[in-house]
């Protein structure tokens, strides 16, 4: 039978402990310390260096513990009485150092919890003002105990270790009676416990049969178990740790060393995110490889207009940009209403799903335009967009420019305003001109000097408006470890070097954890303002803003975007428009994220300079997904520019308005979006 008790989240300083809130992670120091202090403030560092939630320590009354007789004829008690007691009495720490230690984790920074075996302990430890209390195995029977405990208010963690589900039931009735905050951790009283003992759906079990937080506290070998407890529902992981194994103490040879902790901590951090709540979109990775991998309906031969289409004419090819091959019967039967070529792609408009249609609105702010590559910029051009911004492959790197074609076009050209986006890839490799290896360096630097040519090159066929090129930085890396490992002043030298040729560079600011080769990669510079407006000052070039990338930056990074927009709003020549979500979801359509766009267009209500939507794969299909954007984005402009000048302010994207005179734009997200923990603090310095 389920408790009925529902009180499945709480808070122990500043950590939410319960379900969808990150893992609470207690780095038991219990008596590893040996007795010294030093040992026990190494402890504690390490602990917070490897992200730890909380350090734990021990404390007994000996003499009120245990009979007088165990320690005046030890000899007559089991070999465990015979270790254990010496020990214990040993590495005691007295009132005064405890206090210190927690003086101490409250300088650094560090949640301080201790375990306290007797009344009297509790009683210590109330008078430090700890924020919860662990309640060990030996004690969740000892009523007594527990009762002093739930009239501090504190919240308690307690384990299960040697205990039955009878014993489990009558504690939590207990405490319920109370009104307490607990968490129960699934515990195996053995040290170390084998992996075939672990009896980890204990995890599951308890879960179901409690509403309250469930952990693991861990006395197994390494790093495997708690993870795996993490994945079946565990919000609280306790593990031991130590400096030396070899130390004397029962727990030493159990324990953590400091590096396995980091480990176990990262992997933790990882099993937070994939738990996540379940996403409603494709990552932008699998948004591409889905183009890329998969195939789309085609003509297995060529098709005139207004021919009866059959079952025989069909194929299949990639990419899949085109007609789900689901949808390939509805294509049998129908008069097809456009010419194909064999190998040519059907559309979804083939069917009547959507039309392709999306006539260009009124756009007030700035100067809009489209992504366009060599092959397609010409059908862009009867829109009359205000600059075309075209992206560059490094294979189109080794193309010749396509004059003839361009001359076709001057006069319309000519009132469009170019510019080019750099390559992200040299060869097989990625564009970096942060790398710490020259070679990279020299090989991005070419590569930028060869599209700076290729703009020179494209510039007199539009207007006279000096060419942007747009570049990202580089600096980016698989792994976690390698953060900050960026030579700043090397690719500062590398674009001071460039030959410029009458452009222009614009620097994009970089998302966390931005999207390469189809997968997601840790990004290392030109994420924070500080580092972008730097690179303005220092090479007197600007800035594209990309608004989805700000707002994961933002999310990373635990800061207003009001306030990150603010400070490199005086650099920004050049904008990227798309939604966002999180730190990662990048590149979405507009109002499938959590950018606050009314809010942005009031913020740089003053922006002249150009700007496109940057939807993924939103250029595909005759630029279906752009046009999609400027639909949407026009009627967000056109509230935007209201507000600008109505004496009034406007709380949102839905438009209501207070009375309250209009004062500097509000966050551009909630609150709730202006923390994200995959990021460490050091990160956000």
């Amino acid at each position: 039978m389920k408790h009925t008790r529902s009180r499945t989240s709480f808070s122990i300083g500043p950590h939410t402990i319960g379900a969808g809130s990150p893992t609470f992670v207690i780095a038991e120091i219990g008596i590893n310390h040996n007795g010294s202090l030093e040992r026990a403030k190494a402890l504690i560092d390490a602990a917070r260096l490897a992200g730890a939630s909380a350090v734990k320590f021990q404390k007994r009354e000996l003499d009120s513990i245990y009979q007088h007789h165990v320690f005046e004829c030890l000899e007559h008690y089991e070999q465990g009485f015979q270790y254990l007691i010496p020990i214990l009495k040993d590495f005691e720490l007295t009132a005064s150092e405890l206090r210190e230690l927690k003086q101490y984790c409250d300088r650094e920074g560090m949640l301080f919890l201790c375990t306290p075996f007797d009344v009297a302990s509790a009683d210590l430890l109330e008078s430090l003002d700890v924020a919860a209390y662990k309640v060990s195995s030996a004690d969740l029977t000892n009523l007594l105990l527990l009762e002093r405990l739930a009239g501090f208010n504190k919240p308690l963690i307690i384990s299960t270790g040697m205990s039955s589900e009878e014993e489990v039931d009558r504690t939590v009735d207990f405490l319920e009676t109370r009104n307490v905050n607990f968490a129960l951790l699934h515990c195996v009283s053995s040290y170390p416990v084998n992996p075939c003992d672990a009896k980890l759906q204990r995890i599951t079990a308890l879960l179901e049969r409690y509403d309250c937080p469930i952990g693991y506290s861990g006395h197994d070998l390494g790093t495997a178990l708690s993870m795996a407890a993490r994945a079946l529902g565990a919000c609280i992981i306790e593990k031991h740790i130590t400096l030396d194994r070899s130390l004397r103490g029962p727990d030493h040879k159990l324990s953590l060393l400091p590096e396995e902790l980091v480990h176990l901590i990262a992997g933790l951090r990882d099993c937070d995110a994939a738990l996540a709540a379940p996403r409603e979109h494709l990552l932008p990775a699998e948004t591409l490889n889905q183009l890329v991998f998969r195939k789309s309906v085609a003509a297995k031969v060529a098709i005139k207009s207004g021919q009866v289409i059959t079952r025989e004419m069909l194929t299949v090819k990639s990419p899949g940009s085109g007609l789900n091959i689901q949808d390939i019967e509805k294509l049998v039967g129908r008069t097809v209403k456009r010419s194909l070529q064999a190998d040519d792609l059907f559309l979804p408009s083939d069917i009547g799903q959507e039309n392709g249609q999306h006539p260009i609105p009124p756009l007030p702010w700035g100067r809009w335009g489209f992504v366009v590559r060599y092959h397609d910029f010409e059908e862009t051009i009867a829109s009359a967009p205000r600059n075309l911004e075209f992206h560059l492959t490094y294979r189109d790197t080794k193309l010749p420019v396509p004059h003839e074609r361009l001359s076709a076009h001057t006069g319309a050209l000519k009132q469009i305003a170019l510019r080019v986006h750099c390559c992200e890839y040299v060869d097989e490799g990625l564009f970096d001109l942060c790398s710490e290896s020259r070679e990279v360096v020299a090989r991005s630097q070419e590569t930028l000097q060869r599209v700076i040519d290729i703009t020179a090159e494209l510039a007199p066929y539009f207007s006279e408006e000096t060419p942007r090129i747009i570049f990202n930085c580089g600096a980016m890396s698989m792994l976690e470890t390698k953060r900050g490992a960026v030579n700043v002043e090397r690719f500062i030298e590398a674009i001071r070097a460039l030959e410029l040729k009458g452009t222009r560079l614009l620097a994009q600011n970089m998302p966390p954890n931005p999207w390469y080769f189809g997968g997601q990669w840790r990004g290392h510079y030109l994420i924070r303002p500080s580092e972008l407006v730097h690179f303005c000052k220092a090479t007197g070039h600007g800035l594209c803003l990309d608004l989805s990338h700000a707002h994961m930056a933002c999310r990373g990074l635990g800061m207003s975007m009001a306030a990150y927009l603010e400070k490199l709003k005086p650099y920004v020549e050049h904008v990227h428009l798309s939604d966002a979500r999180s730190s990662e979801g990048e590149g979405l359509q507009i109002g499938q994220g959590e950018i606050d766009f009314l809010h942005f267009f009031v913020a740089y209500s003053d922006f002249q300079g150009t700007w496109i939507p940057e939807i993924w794969l939103g250029h595909v299909n005759h630029n279906r997904g752009a046009k999609e954007a400027l639909e949407l984005l026009a009627e967000l402009q056109r509230k935007a520019d209201q507000a600008a000048h109505a004496p009034v302010h406007l709380n949102g994207a839905n438009g209501h308005q207070s009375s309250r005179k209009t004062p500097a734009p509000a966050p551009l997200c909630s609150p709730s979006h202006q923390k994200e923990g995959g990021l460490r603090k050091e990160r956000a310095a």
